[in-house]
């Protein structure tokens, strides 16, 4: 059985445990500027993109630029991720199966490049991938999924895309993937995904290839799309060469 014809994973907190690295970047961000993030802040941080997650911290008080706020995140982040990269029980499993088909598989992920080609490279599992500075619109918009599986050179609808937050699941909802619900912190609404998984713990390639391929492609029209959507390299090239 040849289905599916791609993998794609989201990062933080569905491939690798990182969640509770941005959260505490986040954190002591805030305390630098003499704030202290609510619970409710750091729950809307879960899944977002830079962008968002700027424009909270900004909301909640944090002086500085956007775009400084963000440098600080991801380098504070990418140094946790360095000393202590920690995947997902079960991840990595699963992953070594799908790569024993012959299935290509990428990291789509909203952090910047600097922490996804750390995580890329650290993986022993070869997975190219989509960063949140390769695309215009973060996640839930479902650019960066429809990137991945143009430049792996599949049809999207052909794809399974693993998630663990509502944000994400939209994003792979919306770019007519097979959406899996893997939720990690926080609980999500899995009434539009085509599954539901407690943990990544146990399941096998055999669990990817009875969900079906859905019937639709994508919610956005064609036209809609950024010219680096559309444009389909060949899926022998690394995303990171893109």
């Amino acid at each position: 059985m040849s289905w599916p014809d791609a993998v794609l994973w989201d990062m933080d907190g569905t491939l690798i445990d990182s969640e509770r690295a941005w959260l505490e970047a986040a954190e002591a961000v805030a305390a630098a500027s003499g704030v202290a993030l609510r619970r409710a802040d750091l729950d809307r941080l879960v899944g977002a993109s830079m962008s968002t997650t700027a424009e909270v911290l900004g909301e909640a008080g944090v002086s500085g630029a956007p775009e400084a706020v963000i440098a600080e995140l991801t380098d504070r982040v990418r140094r946790s991720l360095i000393a202590d990269l920690v995947f997902r029980p079960g991840a990595l499993a699963l992953a070594a199966q799908v790569h024993a088909a012959g299935i290509p598989q990428a990291i789509v992920s909203m952090s910047r490049r600097a922490i996804v080609g750390h995580v890329a490279a650290a993986s022993p599992v070869p997975m190219s991938f989509v960063a949140g500075d390769d695309v215009v619109r973060g996640k839930p918009d479902p650019e960066a999924y429809l990137t991945a599986a143009a430049r792996l050179g599949v049809a999207i609808d052909r794809c399974v895309v693993l998630e663990d937050s509502a944000t994400g699941l939209a994003a792979g909802v919306a770019s007519g993937a097979v959406a899996i619900a893997v939720p990690l912190y926080l609980p999500v609404d899995a009434s539009a995904a085509a599954a539901h998984w407690d943990d990544l713990e146990g399941r096998t390639l055999a669990d990817l290839r009875r969900l079906e391929p859905r019937a639709t492609v994508s919610t956005l029209p064609v036209s809609t799309l950024p010219v680096s959507t559309l444009a389909v390299s060949s899926p022998s090239v690394s995303l990171e060469e893109q």
